[in-house]
């Protein structure tokens, strides 16, 4: 049988895996976070089960995030308009599979700089 979810669980399996890692978290850390059971994160990670709009929002909370971090659902035009203005921004030459996490290393990195020259 054909899952037609699959794509979306395996993008939103890999946001919470960058999100754990950015965080320096493990699967029973965010457990106690967001109060999601430890074996329904098991099955968001493995793409047993699509995440419903509760525990988006439960998970976004305790990672301090968007939910479209996590849920790509999430994102409004507007988000993906800047998302886009960034990188054309930043550097033309960066390709579109550029991660939410390598944009905001950017940005940092961006900031970083400024705040350099400000001293």
């Amino acid at each position: 049988m054909f899952d037609r979810d699959l794509p979306l669980k395996k993008e939103i399996a890999k946001n919470i895996k960058d999100l754990l890692k950015m965080n320096n978290l493990n699967q029973i850390k965010l457990s106690e976070l967001s109060g999601i059971s430890k074996s329904t994160l098991s099955d968001y990670l493995n793409c047993k089960t699509l995440i419903n709009i509760s525990n988006v929002e439960k998970m976004a909370t305790a990672l301090n995030v968007e939910k479209s971090r996590i849920d790509p659902s999430f994102s409004t035009k507007k988000e993906l308009s800047i998302k886009e203005k960034t990188i054309e921004t930043i550097a033309a030459h960066i390709d579109e599979d550029v991660t939410e996490e390598e944009i905001e290393v950017i940005k940092n990195y961006i900031d970083f700089i400024k705040s350099q020259r400000k001293k």
